[in-house]
């Protein structure tokens, strides 16, 4: 496994993926390389998760079935936290920030408020159901203390546009 760190907020890691149970998400499977992310948001936003790595029940082309997903609900009795995580995923309906690829809440049918928060991960192109994906963009570089707390500054447009070279595009869920 090789970690870039490509800006604040964002990391390209190669190679290491593997499925895994998170701890402390109700027994999720995610790709390995997104628990920095898992544990910053669980942390900082007072999360509980729903669906992470699923074969099946999700869209065929998305990133549940290579791990790189995960469906988000308050930890809590309020939706406030998981709006703001939704805010700072998405700034602007359908314009992700890095390192997210695609951003399910409201304005996305079977998303939203009441409902739940769906976020993926930016990753190569090419993937395989079941298989992770070559290499993966987060905000915490695997290895790292995980989950800075500042804004996203976005990576700036030289570092935006190296993270982006073989990304995936956006696939909504169904």
């Amino acid at each position: 496994m090789k970690s870039e760190r490509i800006s604040k907020n964002l990391c390209k890691t190669t190679g290491g993926g593997k499925f895994v149970r998170a701890k402390g998400t109700g027994g999720i499977k995610i790709d390995k390389r997104l628990v920095p992310d898992i544990r910053w948001m669980k942390r900082k936003f007072n999360l509980s998760f729903g669906d992470g790595y699923a074969v099946s029940g999700h869209a065929a082309g998305g990133e549940h079935p290579i791990g790189l997903a995960a469906d988000i609900f308050p930890g809590g009795s309020s939706w406030n936290k998981v709006d703001k995580l939704a805010k700072l995923a998405e700034p602007r309906q359908d314009r992700p920030r890095l390192p997210w690829r695609w951003v399910g809440y409201n304005g996305d049918a079977g998303h939203g408020r009441g409902n739940h928060l769906h976020l993926s991960w930016g990753h190569s192109n090419r993937t395989t159901p079941g298989k992770p994906a070559r290499w993966v963009l987060t905000r915490s570089c695997p290895g790292s203390r995980g989950g800075n707390d500042g804004g996203d500054d976005g990576g700036g447009i030289g570092a935006r546009e190296d993270a982006l070279v073989g990304l995936a595009p956006p696939v909504p869920e169904s």
